[in-house]
C-alpha cells in the first residue's frame, strides 16, 4: 500500500493558565511543578496524543466515522484510532506527536501558583490536610505551537487530517484542574503538508 507523508502544525492559544505536571511532588510549598525542558514550560507530545486519542474514541463511539471508526480490538484492527495512535502492546501508530512549545520565548510571566482545597462533599466543609498548591504556566493569550508528523496510507491521508481536526475541535482543555478553570485553550490547525 502506497504511503503519504503527513505534517500538521497546530497552535494552542491558552485562555487560562495550564498545569501539566511532572508526576512528582515538589519540595517546599509547591505540591506539583510544571513540566519543563531547559527551564521552558512545554506540553509533552504524549499529553497532546492522549487528549486527541480520547477525542477520536468519543467521536467514533458517537458514530462520526461509520464503520472505519469502530475499533474491533484485534491485532489486525484498521480503525482510524489504531491507524493514527496505535494499539497498546501490539503496534505503534503512524504519527509522531512532538512537544508543544511556547511561541513567545521572551515572556517572563510564564509561571504562577494556584492554590486549592479539597471539600468534604458530605459535610460541606474543607477536608483536613487537603490544601494543595500547583505551579501553572501562562494565562490568557500565551500560544503553544506543536507538530504532528509521519506517514499514513495514501488512501487514508485526507480522512486522517479530518479526524485530527475534529479531535482538536472536540478538546477545549488539558492538564490538571480542568473542572477548576485551568488549562482551557483554543486550537488552530496552522498548516497541513
Amino acid at each position: 500500500m502506497k504511503r503519504a507523508k503527513l505534517c500538521i502544525e497546530y497552535r494552542l492559544k491558552l485562555k487560562t493558565p495550564v498545569h501539566i505536571g511532572t508526576g512528582t511532588g515538589g519540595a517546599g510549598f509547591l505540591d506539583s511543578y510544571t513540566y519543563r525542558e531547559n527551564g521552558i514550560p512545554i506540553i509533552p507530545g504524549s499529553t497532546i496524543k492522549g487528549r486527541l486519542r480520547a477525542a477520536v474514541r468519543a467521536l467514533a463511539g458517537a458514530g462520526m466515522y461509520g464503520e472505519a471508526g469502530i475499533c474491533r480490538g484485534s491485532d489486525d484492527c484498521s480503525c482510524l484510532e489504531c491507524l493514527i495512535f496505535g494499539r497498546a502492546e501490539y503496534r505503534k501508530g503512524c504519527l509522531c506527536f512532538d512537544d508543544a512549545r511556547p511561541v513567545q520565548e521572551e515572556n517572563e510571566h510564564w509561571l504562577g501558583v494556584r492554590s486549592g482545597i479539597g471539600i468534604d462533599r458530605y459535610r460541606r466543609v474543607a477536608r483536613d490536610g487537603a490544601l494543595y498548591t500547583v505551579e501553572t504556566t501562562g494565562g490568557e493569550n500565551l500560544v503553544y505551537r506543536g507538530r504532528i508528523s509521519g506517514t499514513v496510507p495514501e488512501v487514508y491521508r485526507d480522512q486522517v487530517i479530518a479526524v485530527l481536526k475534529d479531535a482538536f475541535a472536540y478538546n477545549y482543555s488539558l492538564g490538571f484542574g480542568k473542572s477548576r478553570g485551568l488549562g482551557w485553550f483554543q486550537s488552530e490547525i496552522m498548516e497541513e503538508k
